[in-house]
């Protein structure tokens, strides 16, 4: 699950992104919703703010400095 704490903006938009693909191609949504609401991505928004988007991704690491000699 994510950490909504120490996510970046890109992370963020990515996961909901993902997510709301997910919703629209059928993929079982994980909150109760509100009557009326249809859009992906207003419910991957509704599942991120409940922290229940079962998507995470790795952080990336960064690139080791080479050694002077």
């Amino acid at each position: 699950m994510p950490n909504t704490k120490y996510r970046s903006r890109y992370e963020k938009t990515r996961i909901l992104s993902a997510r709301a693909l997910q919703i629209s191609q059928g993929s079982p949504v994980l909150v109760k919703l509100p009557k009326g609401m249809t859009k992906p991505l207003d419910i991957a928004r509704l599942e991120w703010e409940a922290n229940m988007i079962p998507i995470d991704i790795k952080p990336r690491q960064a690139p080791e400095q080479k050694k002077k000699a």
